[in-house]
């Protein structure tokens, strides 16, 4: 398996698991809050590599 090439920040890793406790809380749905959340992230890390 290839590593991502890929840097991941404290400040996205805390957004992410900020995103997904507020999801799931809200909708109590584990499948649901992954799904958002990690494409959040993925925007997220597309947007500080193009800085």
């Amino acid at each position: 398996m290839m590593k991502a090439e890929m840097v991941y920040s404290e400040k996205i890793a805390n957004e992410t698991c900020e995103c997904y406790y507020e999801e799931f809380t809200q909708k109590a749905s584990h499948q649901d809050a992954k799904t958002k959340c990690k494409l959040e992230a993925k925007e997220n890390l597309n947007l500080d590599r193009k800085i």
